[in-house]
């Protein structure tokens, strides 16, 4: 192979990327109301997004004091409900402030509710990205590659969810593969505004969560593996002074982004450093679940076997110190592999590494450019890419909208993952809660009072948008753990003779209590499932003497 770049194929097809992207918007702006607000969303995403959107408009520094309440009486959304109001060295800025911006047009334009406005972030996020990953593969591969590569990647059912109702992974993921595209691309081309760029993104990036500070490690593998190619012979301080710019970049726009660095950007980083290692000391142990345990079994199994094909080319290419190769190789092998470091934990499914995805993707375009190239009919690789999309996007509607508990035929299906004990096998971020609250609202007498034993703060903070007025929701659980206490079991028991109480609770075996436990025995009033595995269960309790609905 050559040393220099390879020319691309043919001009990118700019306006099917464009309609593309254009369908994932509206496609993915109707179904925003299928989906509740999340666990780390209600911890303090929302809060710390319209907090600091706040401060960047008016520079009042009221809005940093983040025990205090400076909105006017009336504020939408109301987050004083949020329990880590004053964790502030957990939430990154960027996305959470972007989110809150789009919160605040898009609920204006009365496209949204406020909450679902947050959501509506990710909707130009992904879309953005989709042109991105399209063009990126198209140039290298043609087109059916290039729809493997985008459209593969956003209709596999962990990717929708996250893209629908995650507001920190989600935008990491597209932060940190457009700066690897970005610097590929300049390291190919010897752009130094491209390098610039890719430091850019980086900060952003890290900006939106600390995945990002796997990024150096992946660009310094990059250049060990493919080496330099000739278009930077000779440019030494060039390249030397555009990896600095790139650096200053990644670490001043994160600085600059956090206010709550500014007073001492040394020791909060360690604060928040120290948080990020501490993690092995929190989880529980019943509640992790290994990487490639993950991987393989929550992504739809064509495009498993579309990428274990892409290792084929990749490997014949990172003989040839091809450049993409070894950012693919790179990719992969750091974002898997700080997973197994010593003190990582994995839980919550994929979303802790949702940045593979993309290099996943990838690679299944690069496998069906290489059997293109080898398939005698013009139509089988086509074929090929085509199933591959269906697979992706008959699993995620018929998840819908409960792709956060999708997993596939390697496990059984959900049924399967929860006869194995599969850590979070169910709705395990409380995303289903949407629907109960709307049957709530239809059915529960007036007066009624609600319990939702598991991720309480969740359904807290979409109670004054979300649940009728007359309901009142009784304040059980704390976040930190699922046990409740012994007197609120005893005060449902009281009230339930005197007014109808409801528990709610998502169907999760690895965070239960002695009230999950104890509900699981009575007869649902409703219940919503994913092939016959319960997923979210509502119980009249207890089993009073008030008439049944």
């Amino acid at each position: 192979m050559s040393d220099d770049p390879a020319p691309p194929r043919e001009r990118p097809s700019w306006g099917l990327a464009l309609a593309l992207a254009l369908l994932f918007v509206l496609l993915g702006g109707t179904q925003l109301d299928r989906y509740g607000v999340t666990w780390d969303e209600a911890l303090g995403d929302f809060f710390f997004g319209e907090r600091y959107l706040s401060y960047f408009l008016s520079f009042d520094a009221r809005y940093l004091d983040f025990e205090a309440d400076p909105y006017p009486e009336g504020h939408v959304p109301d987050l004083r409900a949020s329990p880590f109001r004053v964790r502030p060295w957990e939430y990154y800025p960027l996305a959470n402030i972007l989110a809150a911006a789009t919160s605040r047009v898009t609920s204006a334009a009365g496209l949204f509710d406020p909450l679902d406005g947050f959501h509506a972030v990710n909707l130009w996020l992904g879309a953005g990205f989709l042109v991105l990953l399209f063009v990126f593969a198209e140039m290298r591969w043609g087109l059916a590659p290039a729809l493997l590569a985008s459209v593969g990647l956003l209709s596999m059912p962990r990717v929708v969810c996250h893209a629908l109702a995650n507001i920190k992974d989600f935008p990491e993921m597209v932060l940190f593969s457009a700066a690897l595209l970005a610097f590929v691309t300049a390291w190919e081309k010897g752009s130094v505004r491209g390098v610039l760029g890719a430091g850019a993104l980086t900060g952003l990036a890290l900006a939106a969560k600390a995945n990002a500070l796997f990024l150096a490690p992946i660009y310094l593998l990059c250049l060990i593996v493919g080496g330099l190619p000739n278009v930077w012979e000779g440019r030494f301080r060039e390249l030397a002074a555009a990896g600095l710019g790139a650096a200053a970049l990644g670490v001043a726009l994160p600085v600059a982004l956090w206010p709550y660095l500014w007073p001492d950007p040394i020791g909060r980083i360690g604060e928040h450093l120290s948080y990020v290692s501490g993690q092995v000391f929190q989880v529980r142990e019943e509640s992790l679940l290994s990487p490639l345990q993950a991987l393989l079994f929550t992504t739809p199994p064509l495009m498993l076997l579309a990428g274990a094909i892409g290792l084929i080319p990749l490997a014949q290419a990172l003989r040839r110190r091809d450049r993409l190769a070894a950012l693919l190789f790179s990719w992969t092998l750091v974002t898997l592999g700080r997973m197994y470091l010593p003190g990582a934990v994995n839980f919550d499914g994929i979303r802790h590494f949702l940045e593979l995805l993309p290099a996943l993707t990838l690679l299944a375009a690069w496998g069906a450019f290489w059997l293109q190239e080898r398939v005698p009919r013009a139509w089988g690789v086509p074929l090929l890419v085509g199933l591959v999309i269906s697979g992706s996007l008959v699993a995620s509607v018929r998840a819908h909208p409960h792709q956060i508990a999708y997993w596939n035929a390697l496990t059984g299906g959900t049924p399967g993952a929860f006869q194995r004990g599969l850590p979070q096998a169910g709705d395990y971020w409380g995303m289903s809660y949407r629907q109960g609250l709307e049957w709530i609202r239809e059915n529960a007498p007036e007066g009624s009072v609600l319990a939702v034993p598991l991720i309480e703060h969740a359904v807290a903070v979409q109670a004054p948008l979300r649940l009728r007025s007359d309901i009142g929701l009784a304040h059980i659980s704390i976040p930190q753990t699922p046990q409740v206490p012994e007197g609120a079991v005893q005060m449902l028991r009281g009230l339930g003779s005197e007014r109808p109480v409801f528990v709610m609770y998502v169907v999760r075996r690895d965070w239960r209590n002695r009230l999950t436990d104890e509900c699981d025995a009575l007869p649902a009033v409703a219940e919503w499932d994913l092939e016959g595995a319960v997923l979210l269960r509502i119980v009249r309790y207890p089993q009073s003497p008030i008439a049944p609905l």
